[in-house]
């Protein structure tokens, strides 16, 4: 039984919402418990549950969803396994903003409402997501759904804890740490923000405490720290100061004595080469204490919201923040005369990625996780191969990063999040680490076990999400059949904060690799530049984009032709791109599918009579086999967008514009029965066999079309992948198919040259090269008549003369003519707007040939295409110029 006729237009609103729901009915994305063929296991990037999706997740999840639907197609065990992400401080970073534009302090609600409002926060924002997955047709598993604050997560992340406690890799101790005063929490290295700010450079004069006049001076851009000072720092081989090191100053406004010292730190540089050092609110100033044994270590001057406190404080500025204080410091200077001067100063300035405060570096007693041991054995994965990184560029980043990795800062004094599973005896003072909670003291009995206040940072859920996810710590059916996984797939963005931590966790905690490859995509960017994120809120909404332009659509506009892993644009271009492209292929389909005769089997191998079939059909067999083989190569080596372009080629230019063309009067009976059916046959193959290429990257359209031709199986989803060696290449086809094609090629161009109208048949002729070129364009001189339009076509013997007053091309093939009948001349004025036309298209051709840009991210093939253009555009210029030389005066050319 034949399929319905397919409708004249692609509308994915109709077919989109009912192949996701026939795809989730047959199960045919749950991965088998335990499978008896290879598998194929993808860990997402579980999503935050701070808001919505980005473009940013449709790009990642659109590469994913291509690598995952070939290997089923492959006959793989394929397991994508969704999730979401708690994202605690961020999370609640939300939830604040929200209460405060209702009037409400989160600080000032009780922990309980607070878990309440996290938690409607989540059901809210949880849906949302899940449909916008959903909506793009993503074939991720959904029974095997994870939420990074479920039991089973909770449990995993203090097994982790209680592992590494007792392995001596987890400790708490004071040290120093990023503090955000605004969310009053320690934040981790990665997760400040380091920006170029203009601010003030105040330089101090510091009294000597012996009375002598004069004093140092010494430039600050934090005044109002002077209060913890505990000496003045200057390098040893500054002859400057030779004299003063050893000396004592006071320090201005509360007269406290201190030493001058030396220390190779210190920028001679850098103001008037004398640093004030405060070791409990800078990192360089505390290694500079550290390293200088005598010195004292005052009280912090600062509170966790970041104003001034403390008994080193003058009273009258105690409370003050940090900018209030500094005023006020500076006024206090200015009376006593010791403010020599301020300069304007462009420095480093770092801030809250979670709030924008500026970070205040703050000694405090925190838990911490030791990297070295864990990056070593990860460093050695990516040496070694085990885990590769893709692109190779960024190889060298991972281990600049993990050479120079510190300590990791878990502890975060907010509200949501898991629990740190500690907690101490309140007799005996027993700190007790667990991952089942004890009813009481294991050495004393108490019942009264007081918990550490601070939850752990999210990342440390998130590290072990490869195999959380699949049920660890528990021995699961799934973590023994999927484990580990293939490849990672994710923005560059979170490399440090995930990806190289993800592969220290499953080192440790499993002994392998948690992945082989990590594929890392580039950042799109708003109609300014900018990255669009969740921060900015410069991203549309993807369902908006998918109900304007379908999910189909959306995913192909990603993939091309910016290559996945480089920053590159996404909008309405973009966007109409992909909506062309598939356009073609549907009317290519529905082209196909009005000339295949009711009853056609499907097409289960190459067409019958291959060997004997019209050099058309030999060669589009061959170039098909090519684009099997390019593009399992492609997306082998994670080339998405390479893979995306090579289709694109195939199906608009060999198929559609070339093959099509050659073949519609065959199809159309105007040859012998066994010519028509084999042009069916061979289109049929290579139709049935492209929508399957094609499925990986516009799943929903291609079902679509797939079921509108013979075909075996009740899915393309599951549909066998085509192997590369079905048909074989054919070199020679394809080199003498290249000869006709550039033929029609050039006679268009001398058509188009000689201004010939669309109505008007030109005579043409051609000079073969050799005796071969000859037999070939003989043979194909009908359908080079019918495509370029020309008639009669005549081949040149080698003594022939060459018509009089024709235009003349050159190829390798041999010299080709056209004459132009005097009727169809154009009038000089029709050939100045056409020049100027031309010249347009030539300055913006050669534009975008300049710009290194598009020559480092566009494919070769691209590439090529827009120097070709140039090239022809050039020369139709040339000619245009000298026919209207010919008619009379002329402006200039504009080339």
């Amino acid at each position: 039984m034949s399929a319905p006729a397919l409708p004249s237009r692609f509308d994915p609103k109709t077919i989109e919402a009912r192949w996701q729901g026939e795809w989730a009915a047959h199960g045919y994305f749950r991965a088998p418990d335990r499978p008896s063929r290879p598998y194929f296991a993808v860990p997402i990037p579980p999503p935050n549950v701070t808001g919505i999706l980005t473009m940013g997740h449709m790009l990642g999840y659109s590469v994913m969803d291509i690598l995952v639907r070939q290997h089923r197609m492959q006959g793989n065990a394929t397991l994508w396994v969704p999730g979401l992400d708690h994202a605690g401080l961020a999370t609640q970073v939300e939830v604040r903003r929200r209460l405060a534009k209702e009037g409400i302090r989160l600080e000032d609600l009780p922990r309980a409402q607070i878990l309440e409002q996290i938690e409607l926060w989540r059901q809210e924002h949880e849906p949302r997501i899940l449909e916008q997955t959903r909506a793009g047709g993503f074939s991720v598993d959904w029974t095997r759904y994870r939420y990074t604050m479920d039991p089973p997560a909770a449990r995993a992340t203090r097994e982790a804890f209680v592992q590494l406690y007792r392995a001596g890799l987890i400790y708490r101790g004071e040290r120093m740490v990023n503090w955000d005063p605004r969310l009053r929490t320690a934040v981790s290295d990665l997760e400040v923000l380091h920006t170029e700010e203009d601010g003030r450079l105040y330089f101090v004069r510091y009294p000597w405490a012996d009375g002598s006049p004069g004093g140092l001076e010494v430039a600050t851009v934090r005044p109002e720290t002077i209060f913890g000072d505990v000496a003045v720092a200057v390098h040893p081989d500054d002859a400057r100061h030779s004299s003063d090191v050893g000396r004592e100053v006071l320090l201005p406004i509360v007269n406290r004595r201190v030493p001058v010292i030396t220390d190779t730190a210190i920028d001679p540089a850098f103001g008037a080469g004398a640093l004030k050092v405060t070791p409990r609110h800078d990192l360089v100033d505390y290694e500079i204490y550290r390293r200088h044994p005598n010195l004292p270590l005052p009280a912090s001057i600062l509170d966790d919201s970041g104003r001034l406190e403390g008994d080193l404080v003058p009273p009258e500025l105690r409370g003050l923040d940090c900018d209030r204080g500094r005023e006020a410091t500076v006024k206090r200077l200015e009376e006593a005369l010791l403010l020599l001067r301020t300069e304007t100063y462009r420095h480093s300035v770092a801030r809250s990625e979670r709030s924008d405060a500026m970070i205040e570096p703050r000694l405090s007693t925190q838990w911490f996780v030791k990297m070295r041991p864990l990056a070593d054995p990860a460093v050695a994965a990516v040496r070694e191969g085990v885990v590769r990184i893709h692109p190779d560029r960024w190889t060298l980043s991972f281990f600049r990063w993990m050479e120079t990795i510190q300590d990791w800062c878990i502890s975060r004094q907010v509200v949501w999040g898991h629990p740190i599973p500690v907690s101490r005896c309140a007799a005996c003072q027993e700190e007790i680490v667990y991952v089942d909670r004890p009813a009481s003291c294991p050495k004393c009995g108490c019942r009264e076990l007081i918990p550490d206040p601070d939850v752990l940072d999210t990342w440390f859920t998130s590290w072990l999400w490869p195999f959380l996810s699949l049920g660890w710590p528990e021995e699961t059916a799934d973590l023994a059949h999927y484990y580990p996984t293939h490849v990672l797939v994710t923005g560059r963005d979170i490399m440090f904060f995930w990806v190289a931590r993800m592969m220290m966790a499953g080192l440790y905690f499993t002994g392998r690799a948690p992945f082989s490859d990590v594929y890392l995509t580039g950042m799109l960017r708003d109609d300014r530049g900018r990255r669009m994120s969740k921060h900015l809120g410069n991203s549309p909404d993807p369902l908006s984009v998918i109900a304007e332009r379908g999910a189909d659509a959306t995913r192909f506009a990603l993939v091309f032709p910016t290559p996945t892993d480089e920053d590159g644009p996404f909008g309405r271009g973009p966007l109409e791109g992909a909506r062309n492209f598939l356009t073609k292929v549907w009317n290519l389909t529905r082209f196909a599918q009005s000339h295949t005769p009711s009853g056609t089997a499907p097409p289960t191998t190459p067409p019958a009579l291959y060997a004997h079939s019209p050099l058309e059909d030999r060669w589009i067999l061959s170039r098909y086999a090519a684009t099997v083989a390019a593009l399992n190569d492609t997306l082998a080596r994670f080339e998405i967008s390479q893979a995306a372009t090579t289709l694109y080629q195939f199906l608009w230019h060999d198929l559609a514009d070339r093959y099509v063309e050659l073949i519609k009067d065959r199809l159309a009976g105007k040859g012998d029965a066994v010519s028509q059916r084999t042009a069916q046959a061979t289109l049929l193959f290579v139709i049935e066999r492209s929508l399957r290429l094609l499925h990986p990257f516009v799943p929903h359209m291609t079902e679509e079309l797939w079921h509108a031709l013979p075909h075996e199986g009740e899915s393309v989803t599951v549909a066998p992948w085509p192997p590369a060696t079905e048909v074989p290449r054919d070199a020679l086809a394809e080199a003498r198919m290249e000869i006709v094609l550039d033929s029609i090629r050039l006679l268009r161009n001398l058509r188009a040259e000689e201004h010939v109208a669309v109505e008007t048949i030109p005579s043409a002729w051609i000079r073969p090269q050799n005796e071969e070129v000859a037999t070939l364009l003989k043979a194909e001189c009908g359908a080079i008549e019918k495509l370029a339009r020309v008639h009669p076509l005549k081949l040149l013997g080698p003594g022939e003369v060459t018509p009089e007053g024709a235009s003349t091309r050159v190829s390798a093939a041999g010299e080709y003519f056209i004459l132009r009948p005097t009727a169809s001349i154009e009038d000089p004025e029709t050939l100045r707007r056409e020049r100027d036309k031309l010249a347009a298209l030539l300055r913006k051709t050669r534009e975008r040939l300049a710009d290194l840009g598009f020559r480092d991210r566009a494919p070769a093939s691209v590439v090529r295409e827009a120097e070709e253009k140039a090239r022809e555009l050039d020369e139709r210029l040339g000619r245009i110029d000298a026919n209207l030389k010919s008619t009379g005066p002329s402006e200039g050319s504009g080339r």
